[in-house]
C-alpha cells in the first residue's frame, strides 16, 4: 500500500472500504479485517490530513462492523508487534490499542496465553496503555496454563529484564485485590487505593462475582512461582485478607510456605508492608493512597511483627502504631497486634533509633491503659505486656516517673482479675529501673564510704517509692504484696533494713509468699535448710559494691550470699515501726494481757531475723545457738550492751520479752536463752519476773517447749537468783517434785539439770571453794536424778539422762547412796511393765547411773533417741570424772560393736569415745591449748586403737558399721596421738578393707578415713600410702572373712537389695583416674569429695564433716584437667545413682564454671565419650550416650572443627591414639571435615543395635537429638560449615543408616535427611536410587497402626472402610517420608531413576503395606511430571507394575495406581500403549466390577485426552459397554463413571454410529460369553443402540445384530435372557417386514414364550407382543392356542416352572405361606397384563381372514373375561380391546364377508350350549361386536377406577372413529344410547384426562348429529 501521493493512498484506502462492504459474510470480513487492519493503521503516520481523516473513516467503520460481529477475530498480534515498534507514534498507539483491547478478549485461551508476554512488555512508559493492556490480561489468569519447569514459569512474561514493568503490573493486580466487592465509581475512594488507582480499576465495572473470580485468578498466578518471593509477598498479604474464601485460603496457603523463605531482615522485603499500612503520603493527591482497612492491617501487622534487625522501620512504625491504637481503620485485633509491633520495636529495632522516640511510645501506651480506659481486656494486656517491654529496653525513661508506678498498683489493687498478671509482669519489668545498682554516686542510696556502712541515704523519690511499699506490704490482695516484695528484693540493697523490714512482715502474713521472700532473706526457701556458710553481715563483710543486688538476682540459689543488715540498724527500724504500731490501736494484736504491734507469725518472722542479724554482727558464720560461738556473741554483747532506749540490745531485749510475755514461742525462746546463756550477768536478774509466766509453760504439752523453757529458767535460778535463795527455790522444787503431772515432772527435771549445770559453772568461774559433796539440795537432786533413771516412763528416763549428762560433763557427781527401785528378777512377765513387781535396793548413785546408762545404751528396746543421750551421756561423765569412768566407758564401748544398731547412734558412740579418750567436749574444743587428758594416757589410747583395728576383720556387718565410724572419729579428733602418726599405715590398711564392704555408709565413712589418713601424713609417707592404696583397690584381694554357725552376714533389711557394694565401682573408677593421671595421691581428694551420704547430713554427722579441697590441691589439679575432666564428665552420667552422685559432687568442686570448662575441653570429652559408646560394659554406654547428649545441649547448636580452623590431621593423629576407637572401614575419617561428627553417627547406630534393652533406648534418644541438630547445623544460613556437616554425616546415613536392618535406625535417619534436604540438596543425588526405595518402605512401616486397624474391622463395610482408607492415604501423603521424597523429586534425572527403578517396581508388586502402595503409586505421578518423555523407555515397566496395583484388593491403592498409569500413557511408546488397552479390557472380562478401570480410562482422558481419540478403536467399545450393565446399588457408581466416560470422549448418537464397526465385534464376543451377565450387558447395548440409532441403523448391521441375538436365544433360560428378546423387538422396529429373517425372529420369540417360567414368560410375551405388531404378523391363532389357558387360571403352582423336581402343588400349597402366596398371585396378574397387551398387539391388521374366525369370538370372549379379573388386568384387557377395534377389517367400509364360513381352529373348550348360527351379514357382526364391546364399556363405567374407565372411553372413541355414519347408523346409535346412559357414571371421576375424553366423545357425536 505504499504509494507516492495522497490521492494514490486514499483510492487505496477507498478499495479498502469496498472490500470490507462487500464482506457479507463473518469469515469474508474476518479475512479482510486481517489483511488491511495493520496497513490502514500504519497509514495514519501519512503527513496528509485528508488520508489521516479517510483513514479514521475506514477504522471507524471497521469499529462499527466488529462491535457487533462478536466471533470475527481480529489480528491483535501484528497489532501488538505494530504497537511496539520502536518507530511507532502516539497516535497510531492510540488506534491500535483500540483494537487491541477489542480482539484479544475474542482469541482462544490459548492464544491469549501465548501472547501474553507480548501484552505486557509492549508499553513502558504510558501509564494508561499500560493499564488497558494489563487489564486484559486479568480474566485469564485464572485459567492460563503455568509450566512445571521452573525456569520456564520464569520466563513466562519475560519480565525478569524489566523491572519497572513487573512493579507497574504487581501494582495493578495489589491494587484489584484491594478493591472492595459491589463498589461503584460514585463511592469514594476505598482504603489502599488512590484516586488514580481507583479509577483504574473501577473502569472495568466488574459484578461482584466476577471481582471474585479474577482475584482467584490472580492469587493463582502469584503463587505459580511467575515472581520472585518478595515481590508477591504484600500482594499475597492484601489476597489473605479478602472476604471471600475461596481468594484468601490460597493466599494464606502460599504465605505459610513463603514466610519460611522471606528474610524479615531485610528492608526491601519489609518496606512495602508499612507503605500498604500507613499510605504512600505522595505529594501529588491523585497519587496519594489511602491507609488500608482494618481487615487488611491485620494481616499486615501479623507480618510486621516477624520483622527483626534492618526490617524495623522506627519512623514508619511509629506511625503504624499510633495509626493501630487510635487511627479511624482498627479494631480490637488490630490493637492487640499492634502493641505486639511496640514490643518488637523496643526489644529488637535499632537502640539509638528508638531510644530517641521510645518517651513518645510510653505515651501512647499509657493511653490505653489505666483505671479509666474504656479499651477490652485483650488490648489492655497487651498494652501492660508491651509496657513491661519497654521497662525492660528502656528502664531510664520509667524510672523519671514515679506515679506511673504509683498509678499502676492502684490498678492493680482494683483492676478485674484478667489483668492481674499483666499488671503484675508491667510492674515486675519497672522494678529494675528503680534498682540501687542504676543510680550514679550522686544519686540516691549512695553509701558514704566514710560512715557507717550499713547506712543508705534516699532521695526523695526512693522515699516515695518505700512509703508506697509500705502501704502495699500489708494489702489484702495477694498479687500487690506479690508485686511488693519484688520491688523490695529488686530495688534496695540486701542489708537495707526498711525493705527487710517489710519483707518480713509480707512472709509472716502471705504464706503463699512465704517460700519466695525466704529465699531471698535466708537463701533458701526453708529455714532449717539455710547454708550459713553462705550468709555475711554488712558489718562484717567490709564495704558493699553497688553490683549485689543484681548479684544476687541472678546467681543460683547455691552461689548466692546473702549480706545480711546490721543488727543495730535493722533493730532500731523495726523498734521505730513497732513503736508507731503500737500507738495505733488499729495494727495491734492483743495476745492474753500483753499487745503486739504485729500478728505472732510475724512477730516470729522478725525475732527470727533479728537473731540472725545478732549472732552474725557479733562476727559468728554458724548457725545461731552453736555452743562453739557463744564467747563471740558474748564480746559483742559486752562490748554494745547498755541501758538505754536508743541501745539497740535493749530494744532487742524489750522486743524479745513482749514476745515471750505474749505467748511462748520457740523463736522468743530461743532469742531468749541467746541473750542469758551470753550474759547471764546482765540480763538474768533483770528477767526475773519471767518466772510466773515461764514456770506455767513447763507443764506444756509439747515436749521442745519444755525443753526451751527449762534451759531458760535453769539459767534465770543459777544466774539471777542469790545462793540462799536459790537453795530455797531447788528445796521447794524437789519437795514438790514428786506429786507432780508427768508433763510437770518432766519440765521440772529439766530445769534441775540446767539450773546445777548453770549454777556450777558459775561457782567454778567464780573459783568458788564450795563443798559439792555436802551441798545438800545438789545432793538431793542427783538422788532423784538417780530415781528417776529406774523410771519406767521413757518420758522421765529421757529427763534424768539428760540432767545427767548436764551435771555430769560439769563436776563429779557425788557418790551416796540411794535407794531405787528394780523389778523382782522371778517375776517373768516382762511384756506388761505396769503389773511387774518392783523391790527396793540401795546403792550408790555412781553405779546406779553407770549401770542404768549403759543398759539404756545397749538395750534394743529402748528408744532410739533415749539409746543416742544415753551414749553422750556416758561421754560427758567421763569428762566430769575421768577417774572412774574413762576406763569403765572404753572396756563397754567395745562390748557394744555387735549390737543392732544404726548409723546416728553409732555416730553418738563415736562422740561419746573421742570425750572419754580427749576428756572434754569435743563439740566446744578443748578448755586450753595445754590441755592434756590425764586419765587416758598414750598407752591406753594405744591399747584402745588396737582393739578397734583388731575388730575391723569381723564379718559381723553391725560390727564393721560399728568399728568404721570409731575409727574415723578416733582419727579425725585424736590425730595428736602418737599412736595415730605411727599407725597410720595399719588405718590405712583397716580403712581399704572396710571401702569393700557391702554397705554404702561403711564405703563412705571408710573414704572419709582414708582422706583423713593421708591427711595427716607428711610429704614422703604420703607417696607411699597412695600407691600401697591403689595396689589394694585395682589389683590386691579383699581378704576372705571366716564364718561360724552365728555369723551375720547380712544386716537386716539389707537382703531387699543386690549387695554389690555398689561405691566400690565408684572408687575403682577414682582409682583408674589417679592411675591413668599418675598421680595416685589424687584418689584422696577424689575420695573425699565423692561421700554424700544421708547421715552426713544429719547433726550427729555434721561433727565429721570434712573440708573442700584446699587451693594447693586445686593448684595441684590443674596440669591434669585435661584428662580428669572427660572421665569425671562421663562419670556423671553413670546410670547408677550412687555413682553418678558421687561424680557430680567431684564435679562441682573441682569445677568453678561448668559451662566454661565443658567449652574449654569440648574436643577431649567428645573423644573419651566416642572411645567408650561401644564399652563391654552396659552402664558405661548408657552414660556415654547421655553425656553425649548433654554435651552437644549447647546455645549455639554443634561445635564444628570447620568453625574452629582446627588441623584436622592432627586431631585425627591423638585420636588413632585411643585404644578404644571404633571408625568403619569404608570411613576415610581424615578427609572429612568434621571426622568425629560421622564417627558419633556410627557409634550410635552400633549402641542402637545393642542386646541391652536400655541402652538402645538411650542411644535413640541420643540420636533423635544429634540428628535435630546436624538438621540446624547444616542449614545454608551457616554457608561452609553447613555445607561441611551434610558432607560428612550424609553419606553415612544414605549408606548405613536408610537402608539399616533395625527399625529405629532407619526412622531417625530417614527423619534426619528429610529435614537436611532443604539446605544440602545437591550432595543427595548420587544417593537418591538408595533413599528413595527406603523412604517409599518407611511409609508403610511408619503409618498409623490404629487406622490400620480401624480399616480392618471394617472390613464388611466397604464404604466406611474406603473412607478410612482415604484418610491412611491421605496420611501417607503428608507424612515426613513422602515430603522428603518430594523434595528429592527435582535432584532425580533419567539415570537415577533408571538405578532405582528396579527396587522400586520390587517394592511395587510386593508390598504390603497400604502407606508404601500410596507412596509408590504417588511417585511414579511426581517423577512422570518431572521427567516427561525422557523416562519413555522405563514407562512400559511403571506401567505394567501400576496395571498390577489397580488389580488390588484395596480401592484406595486401586484409585491411586488408576491415577499413576494416567500420567505414564502419555509418556508411553505405541506398543506400550496398546498392549495396556488391551490388558484392561481382559482385566474388566475378569473383574467387571473393577472400578479402577473406568478410573484409569479417567485419568487418561483427563491428562492426555488426545490419546483416547488416537486409540478409540481400543477403548471406545470398552466404555461402551461398561455403561450397559445391570445396574445395582454397588455398581450405581462404576455405571456412572463409564457413562460420564463416553459422554467425555464421544457424547451424542454420532459416536454409535460412528463407531458402530467397533462396538459390534465386542458385542459378538460378549454375546458367544458363556457369562450371562455378560450375554444380558451385550443385549442392553444392542437394545440402546436400535432404539438411539433407529431407522439410522444399516440394514446390514441391524441384520447383523439379529442374528446374533438369535444365537443367544437358544438353550436354557437364564438370568437376564428377557434381556435379549427385548432388545430384539428393539431392532425389529425399523426392519423390512419382507426380510427373510422376520419369520427366525417370530419363530424365536414364539419359542421364548412358551417357556414356564411365569417371570421370564411375562417379558417373552410382551417382547413377542412387540415384535409381532411391528412386523404385522399373522401369528393370532398361535398365540391364543398358546396362552389361553393362562387367561382363566386361578392359581400359580410350583409345576408351572421349567424345573420338574418341585414336589407336587398339593404339597406346595400346604407349605406356601401368606407371603409366598401373595408373590405368586402379583406374578399370575402381571402374566395375565401381559397376556391382554400381547393379545391386542398380535391382533393382525391385514389378515381379514384370521379376523372373520376370530372377531365375534375375541369380542365375546372379553367381555365375558372382564367381570372375573382384577383391576389391571381389566384395564389391559380394555386396552387389547381397543387396539383390536382399531385393526378390525370388518369396520372398514369396503370390507366383505367370507364366502363361506370359517372354523376357529383352538383347543378352547366347548360351550355346554349349542353354538349359534353364524351371523351372514357385516351389519348384524358390526353390532354383534359392538353390543359385547358396549356391554364391557357399561361394565368399566361402573368401576371406580380411572384407568379402567379412561381405556373404555378410548373404546368409546375408537368405535366412533371406525363406524360409518352412512351404514353403520344402527349402531351409532346404540353407542349413543349406551353412553348417554353410563355418562353419569363416567362423570363420577374428575380426572382430567376421563373429562377431557368425555368431552372429545360428545363433541363428535354431536358432529355425527349435525352430519346426519
Amino acid at each position: 500500500m505504499e504509494t507516492a501521493g495522497p490521492g494514490a493512498e486514499i483510492e487505496l484506502l477507498e478499495r479498502v472500504l469496498l472490500r470490507l462492504g462487500n464482506a457479507d459474510t463473518d469469515e469474508k470480513l474476518e479475512n479482510t479485517v486481517g489483511k488491511f487492519l495493520t496497513p490502514v493503521i500504519l497509514k495514519i503516520n501519512s503527513p496528509h490530513n485528508v488520508v489521516r481523516a479517510k483513514v479514521v473513516e475506514v477504522l471507524t467503520h471497521i469499529k462499527r462492523r466488529i462491535t457487533s460481529r462478536g466471533q470475527v477475530q481480529i489480528p491483535v498480534e501484528a497489532l501488538l508487534e505494530q504497537y511496539a515498534a520502536s518507530d511507532s507514534t502516539t497516535i497510531l498507539k492510540n488506534f491500535a490499542i483500540i483494537f487491541i483491547t477489542m480482539g484479544f478478549p475474542r482469541l482462544p485461551l490459548e492464544q491469549q496465553a501465548a501472547l501474553a508476554a507480548k501484552v505486557v512488555c509492549c508499553e513502558a512508559k504510558l501509564e494508561n496503555y499500560q493499564d488497558k493492556l494489563f487489564t486484559l490480561l486479568l480474566p485469564i489468569l485464572s485459567d492460563i496454563k503455568i509450566p512445571d519447569d521452573p525456569a520456564q514459569r520464569a520466563e513466562l512474561l519475560q519480565l525478569k529484564d524489566k523491572p519497572a514493568i513487573s512493579a507497574s503490573f504487581l501494582s495493578l493486580l495489589q491494587d484489584v485485590l484491594l478493591l472492595p466487592y459491589g463498589i461503584t465509581q460514585e463511592q469514594d475512594v476505598p482504603p489502599g487505593l488512590s484516586p488514580y488507582s481507583f479509577k483504574r480499576v473501577i473502569a472495568n465495572s466488574w459484578r461482584a462475582e466476577e471481582l471474585e473470580k479474577i482475584k482467584k485468578g490472580i492469587v493463582r498466578f502469584l503463587c505459580a512461582s511467575v515472581f520472585t518471593d518478595s515481590e508477591i509477598f504484600v500482594p499475597l498479604v492484601v489476597a489473605s485478607a479478602d472476604t471471600r474464601f475461596s481468594v484468601a485460603t490460597p493466599a494464606i496457603a502460599e504465605l505459610s510456605k513463603l514466610c519460611t523463605m522471606l528474610d524479615f531482615n531485610n528492608p526491601a522485603a519489609t518496606s512495602a508492608l508499612y507503605t500498604l499500612f500507613i499510605g504512600n503520603q505522595n505529594q501529588l493527591t491523585e497519587r496519594q493512597t489511602r491507609p488500608c482497612c482494618a481487615r487488611v492491617r491485620q494481616k499486615l501487622l501479623s507480618y510486621l511483627i516477624k520483622c527483626r534487625s534492618k526490617g524495623i522501620n522506627v519512623g514508619k512504625g511509629l506511625q503504624v502504631i499510633f495509626d493501630g491504637l487510635f487511627g479511624t481503620n482498627t479494631n480490637v485485633k488490630c490493637k492487640v497486634l499492634a502493641l505486639q509491633f511496640v514490643e518488637l520495636v523496643l526489644r529488637d529495632g535499632p537502640r539509638e533509633v528508638v531510644s530517641k522516640v521510645s518517651k513518645v511510645m510510653l505515651t501512647g501506651i499509657t493511653k490505653v491503659i489505666g483505671r479509666d480506659s474504656v479499651e477490652p481486656n485483650d488490648v489492655q494486656n497487651a498494652a501492660y505486656s508491651a509496657l513491661a517491654q519497654h521497662a525492660r529496653s528502656f528502664p531510664q525513661d520509667v524510672s523519671q516517673d514515679l506515679k506511673l508506678v504509683l498509678g499502676y498498683f492502684n490498678n492493680l489493687a482494683t483492676c478485674e482479675p484478667i489483668l492481674h498478671s499483666s499488671i503484675r509482669e508491667a510492674l515486675v519489668s519497672m522494678a529494675p529501673a528503680f534498682a540501687w545498682k542504676t543510680k550514679t554516686k550522686s544519686d540516691a542510696m549512695d553509701v558514704d564510704s566514710d560512715g557507717d556502712p550499713s547506712e543508705v541515704q534516699l532521695d526523695g523519690q526512693q522515699h516515695l517509692l518505700l512509703a508506697m511499699l509500705l502501704d502495699n506490704a500489708e494489702s489484702k490482695i495477694q498479687i500487690v504484696q506479690n508485686v511488693t516484695s519484688v520491688f523490695l528484693t529488686s530495688c534496695y540493697p540486701e542489708f537495707y533494713a526498711p525493705a527487710r523490714y517489710l519483707l518480713l512482715l509480707i512472709a509472716g502474713e502471705r504464706n503463699s509468699l512465704r517460700e519466695n521472700v525466704t529465699t531471698y532473706l535466708y537463701g533458701t526457701s526453708k529455714k532449717d535448710h539455710v547454708n550459713y556458710s553462705m550468709l555475711s553481715s554488712v558489718e562484717q563483710a567490709g564495704k558493699h559494691n553497688s553490683e549485689s543486688i543484681s548479684d544476687f538476682n541472678h546467681l543460683s540459689l547455691e552461689q548466692r550470699r546473702v549480706v545480711l543488715p546490721s543488727f543495730h540498724v535493722m533493730m532500731a527500724h523495726v523498734h521505730e515501726m513497732a513503736n508507731k504500731r503500737l500507738k495505733k490501736s488499729s495494727s495491734c494484736v492483743v495476745v492474753g494481757r500483753t499487745k503486739l504491734p504485729y500478728s505472732l507469725e510475724v512477730y516470729e518472722e522478725m525475732l527470727d531475723y533479728l537473731r540472725l542479724c545478732l549472732w552474725y554482727s557479733a562476727g559468728v558464720v554458724a548457725a545461731p545457738g552453736d555452743e562453739k560461738y557463744t564467747h563471740d556473741l558474748r564480746n559483742y554483747i559486752t562490748i554494745n550492751y547498755a541501758e538505754e532506749e536508743t541501745n539497740a540490745l535493749h530494744q532487742y531485749l524489750h522486743f524479745v520479752q513482749r514476745g515471750v510475755e505474749a505467748k511462748r514461742t520457740e523463736s522468743s525462746l530461743l532469742c531468749l536463752y541467746d541473750l542469758l546463756n551470753a550474759a547471764p550477768e546482765l540480763f538474768a536478774s533483770k528477767q526475773l519476773h519471767l518466772l510466773e509466766p515461764l514456770g506455767n509453760s513447763l507443764k506444756d504439752v509439747s515436749e521442745v517447749m519444755r525443753i526451751n523453757v527449762a534451759q531458760v529458767y535453769g539459767i534465770l535460778w543459777a544466774c539471777g537468783l542469790q545462793d540462799d535463795k536459790f537453795d530455797l527455790e531447788v528445796g521447794e522444787c524437789l519437795a514438790s517434785l514428786a506429786q507432780r503431772t508427768l508433763e510437770h515432772k518432766h519440765g521440772w527435771l529439766l530445769v534441775l539439770g540446767h539450773t546445777f549445770n548453770r549454777k556450777i559453772e558459775q561457782l567454778k568461774e567464780q573459783k568458788s571453794t564450795k563443798d559439792y559433796g555436802n551441798w545438800t539440795q545438789f545432793i538431793n537432786a542427783v538422788k532423784v536424778i538417780a530415781k528417776m533413771l529406774c523410771e519406767t516412763r521413757w518420758l522421765l528416763v529421757s529427763a534424768a539422762v539428760k540432767c545427767t549428762s548436764m551435771i555430769g560433763k560439769t563436776v563429779e557427781i557425788p557418790n551416796v547412796q540411794v535407794e531405787i527401785q528394780v523389778p523382782c528378777s522371778n517375776n517373768d512377765d516382762e511384756d506388761d511393765e505396769e503389773l511387774a513387781e518392783y523391790k527396793s535396793i540401795e546403792a550408790s548413785t555412781k553405779m546406779v547411773i553407770f549401770g542404768v546408762v549403759f543398759q539404756l545404751l545397749r538395750s534394743t528396746s529402748a528408744r532410739q533417741k533415749i539409746r543416742e543421750e544415753a551414749a553422750k551421756c556416758l561421754g560427758y561423765l567421763a569428762i566430769g570424772d575421768g577417774a572412774h569412768f574413762t576406763k569403765r566407758n572404753l572396756d563397754k564401748f567395745l562390748t557394744l560393736a555387735k549390737v543392732q544398731k544404726d548409723a546416728a547412734l553409732n555416730i553418738a558412740i563415736s562422740e561419746a569415745i573421742v570425750s572419754t579418750l580427749c576428756g572434754y567436749d569435743v563439740n566446744k574444743g578443748p578448755p586450753t591449748d595445754t590441755f592434756k587428758n590425764v586419765h587416758c594416757t598414750n598407752e591406753d589410747f594405744e591399747q584402745f586403737l588396737n582393739a578397734l583395728i583388731r575388730l575391723v576383720v569381723e564379718p559381723n556387718p553391725q560390727s564393721r558399721q560399728a568399728i568404721s565410724v570409731w575409727l574415723l572419729a578416733v582419727v579425725k579428733h585424736c590425730s595428736n596421738r602418737p599412736a595415730v602418726l605411727k599407725k597410720k599405715q595399719l588405718l590405712q590398711f583397716a580403712f581399704t578393707e572396710l571401702l569393700s564392704d557391702d554397705s554404702e555408709f561403711v564405703q563412705d565413712v571408710a573414704s572419709r578415713g582414708l582422706g583423713l589418713v593421708y591427711a595427716l601424713s607428711d610429704a614422703n609417707s604420703q607417696g607411699e600410702l597412695a600407691n600401697s592404696l591403689l595396689d589394694q583397690l585395682i589389683g590386691g584381694k579383699r581378704q576372705v572373712n571366716q564364718v561360724s554357725g552365728d555369723t551375720e552376714l547380712f544386716a537386716e533389711g539389707m537382703l531387699g537389695k543386690t549387695p554389690t557394694g555398689g561405691n566400690i565401682t565408684t572408687y575403682k573408677e577414682l582409682c583408674s583416674l589417679a592411675s591413668d593421671l599418675n598421680q595416685p595421691d589424687m584418689i584422696y581428694q577424689f575420695m573425699q569429695l565423692a561421700n554424700h551420704n544421708a547421715a552426713w547430713t544429719s547433726k550427729l554427722g555434721a561433727a565429721f564433716g570434712l573440708k573442700t579441697l584446699s587451693a594447693e590441691s586445686r593448684q595441684k589439679m590443674q596440669p591434669y584437667l585435661g584428662k580428669i575432666i572427660p572421665r569425671l564428665y562421663r562419670y556423671k552420667y553413670d546410670p547408677t545413682p550412687k555413682i553418678q552422685n558421687s561424680m557430680i559432687s567431684i564435679w562441682d568442686t573441682i569445677v568453678s564454671d561448668s559451662k566454661e570448662i565443658t567449652e574449654q575441653y569440648y574436643w577431649e570429652i567428645l573423644r573419651e565419650l566416642l572411645d567408650n559408646l561401644t564399652c563391654t560394659e552396659w552402664r558405661v554406654r548408657i552414660a556415654c550416650c547421655l553425656a553425649v547428649r548433654d554435651l552437644l545441649k549447647r546455645p549455639n547448636g554443634l561445635r564444628l572443627r570447620t568453625e574452629e580452623q582446627l588441623p584436622i590431621a592432627s586431631t585425627a593423629a591423638s585420636c588413632s591414639a585411643s585404644p578404644r576407637r571404633v571408625t568403619p572401614e569404608t570411613m576415610d575419617v581424615d578427609e572429612l571435615p568434621e571426622p568425629e561428627l560421622r564417627e558419633l553417627w556410627y557409634q550410635l547406630f552400633r549402641v542402637m543395635d545393642d542386646i541391652h534393652e536400655g541402652t538402645r533406648m538411650t542411644a535413640h534418644g541420643t540420636a533423635s537429638f544429634l540428628g535435630k541438630l546436624c538438621v540446624l547445623a547444616s542449614s545454608s544460613e551457616h554457608g561452609k560449615s553447613g555445607t561441611a556437616v551434610a558432607a560428612s554425616i550424609l553419606p553415612y546415613l544414605l549408606e548405613v543408616g536408610v537402608g539399616h536392618k533395625v527399625a529405629d535406625i532407619r526412622k531417625v535417619s530417614i527423619k534426619t535427611i528429610s529435614e537436611m534436604i532443604d539446605s544440602s540438596g545437591a550432595l543427595i543425588a548420587p544417593h537418591l536410587a538408595t533413599l528413595i526405595p527406603c523412604l517409599l518402605r518407611a511409609t508403610g512401616e511408619l503409618e498409623n497402626t490404629k487406622l490400620s486397624y480401624v480399616s480392618t474391622r471394617l472390613g464388611a463395610d466397604n464404604e466406611a472402610q474406603e473412607a478410612v482408607d482415604s484418610l491412611r492415604a491421605e496420611a501417607a501423603k503428608s507424612h515426613h517420608t513422602m515430603e522428603t521424597i518430594n523434595k528429592c523429586v527435582r535432584f532425580i534425572d533419567y539415570q537415577v531413576l533408571e538405578r532405582m527403578t528396579p527396587e522400586l517396581l520390587e517394592l511395587m508388586k510386593t508390598s504390603v503395606n497400604l502407606g508404601t502402595k500410596i507412596g509408590c503409586a504417588h511417585f511414579v505421578c511426581l517423577i512422570s511430571i518431572r521427567l516427561g518423555k525422557e523416562m519413555t523407555p522405563l514407562v512400559g515397566k511403571y506401567l505394567g507394575a501400576c496395571f498390577g496395583g489397580i488389580k488390588d484388593r484395596n480401592m484406595t491403592v486401586r484409585k491411586y495406581n488408576a491415577s499413576a498409569i494416567g500420567h505414564l500413557m502419555g509418556l508411553a511408546k505405541e506398543q506400550s500403549i496398546k498392549n495396556l488397552f488391551g490388558k484392561l479390557d481382559d482385566l474388566y472380562t475378569e473383574q467387571p466390577g473393577n472400578r479402577s478401570i473406568p478410573l484409569t480410562i479417567q485419568s487418561i482422558n483427563k491428562r492426555h485426552h488426545e490419546l483416547l481419540k488416537d486409540y478409540m478403536d481400543c477403548m471406545l467399545p470398552l466404555i461402551f459397554f461398561g455403561m450397559h450393565e445391570e445396574q445395582t446399588e454397588e455398581n450405581k457408581a462404576n455405571i456412572e463413571l463409564w457413562k460420564d466416560l463416553w459422554n467425555d470422549i464421544s457424547p451424542g448418537d454420532a459416536g454409535i454410529r460412528l463407531n458402530l464397526h467397533v462396538i459390534i465385534p465386542k458385542l459378538e464376543s460378549a454375546l458367544t460369553d458363556a457369562s450371562w451377565s455378560r450375554k444380558a450387558q451385550a443385549a442392553n447395548v444392542i437394545q440402546n443402540i436400535a432404539t438411539r440409532l433407529s431407522s439410522s441403523l444399516e440394514e446390514a448391521d441391524r441384520v447383523r445384530l439379529i442374528r446374533l441375538l438369535l444365537s443367544g436365544l437358544q438353550g436354557r433360560t437364564f438370568e437376564g435372557k428377557e434381556r435379549l428378546l427385548q432388545a430384539l423387538a428393539a431392532l425389529c422396529k425399523n426392519l423390512d417386514r419382507q426380510h427373510e429373517i422376520c419369520g427366525s425372529i417370530i419363530e424365536a420369540a414364539m419359542r421364548e414364550a412358551r417357556k414356564q417360567e411365569p417371570l421370564y414368560r411375562t417379558m417373552a410375551l410382551g417382547a413377542l407382543g412387540d415384535i409381532l405388531d411391528v412386523l404385522e404378523a399373522d401369528r393370532f391363532e398361535e398365540v391364543y392356542n398358546m396362552i389361553w389357558y393362562l387367561i382363566e387360571k386361578k392359581e400359580l403352582r410350583a409345576a408351572d416352572s421349567d424345573d420338574d423336581d418341585e414336589p407336587s402343588s398339593s404339597m406346595a400349597k400346604k407349605e406356601l405361606t401368606a407371603d409366598e402366596r401373595n408373590k405368586r398371585a402379583q406374578i399370575l396378574n402381571k402374566l395375565k397384563e401381559v397376556v391382554w397387551e400381547t393379545l391386542g398387539k398380535s391382533w393382525p391388521k391385514h389378515a381379514t381372514v384370521t379376523q372373520h374366525r376370530y372377531q365375534l369370538f375375541f369380542a365375546e370372549n372379553c367381555t365375558n373375561i372382564l367381570s372375573e379379573s382384577t383391576r389391571p388386568v381389566q384395564v389391559s384387557l380394555l386396552a387389547a380391546l381397543t387396539k383390536y377395534i382399531e385393526r378390525l377389517y370388518i369396520f372398514d367400509e369396503a370390507a366383505k364377508l367370507p364366502e363361506s364360513p370359517l372354523e376357529r381352529n383352538n383347543l378352547e373348550k366347548k360351550p355346554k350350549t349349542d353354538t349359534p348360527p353364524p351371523l351372514q351379514t357385516r351389519e348384524a357382526i358390526v353390532q354383534k361386536i359392538c353390543s359385547d364391546v358396549l356391554a364391557a364399556v357399561t361394565l368399566a363405567s361402573g368401576v371406580p377406577h380411572t384407568g379402567l374407565k379412561k381405556e373404555a372411553l378410548n373404546i368409546v372413541l375408537m368405535l366412533i372413529k371406525r363406524l360409518s355414519p352412512k351404514r353403520d347408523q344402527a349402531t351409532l346409535a346404540l353407542l349413543k344410547q349406551n353412553f348417554e346412559t353410563n355418562l353419569t357414571k363416567f362423570q363420577r371421576d374428575s380426572a382430567p384426562e376421563v373429562r377431557c375424553r368425555i368431552k372429545d366423545i360428545e363433541e363428535k357425536l354431536s358432529k355425527l348429529d349435525h352430519t346426519n
